[in-house]
């Protein structure tokens, strides 16, 4: 166990990597929340190949937040997905 802020949290936690499930959460974890997606090194480069491809199906403000900040972003030594306003993922389609 380690201590995140207030919580104990259990070590088994770091060894699973994160896996979206639409099913489990309805997509509330894609417009809601602080950060990104979190993205492995070779998933950034898919998101590179892959922009030309999704740009058409993605709202305005999504394709605004991946001009100004690229098909992916670093924050603290950590790849993600952009955000639009601090909010949802940029390649949110509702």
């Amino acid at each position: 166990m380690v201590i995140v802020e207030d919580s104990l949290v259990s070590l088994e936690l770091f060894k699973e990597e994160f896996a979206c499930n639409l099913l489990a959460c309805k997509g509330a974890c894609c417009v809601e929340g602080d950060a990104g997606a979190p993205l492995d090194e070779a998933e950034t480069a898919i998101l590179e190949e892959i922009r030309e491809v999704v740009d058409p199906y993605l709202p305005v403000a999504g394709k605004k937040a991946l001009a100004e900040q690229g098909a992916w972003v670093e924050i603290d030594g950590y790849y993600e997905t952009p955000l639009v306003g601090d909010r949802e993922c940029a390649y949110t389609v509702f």
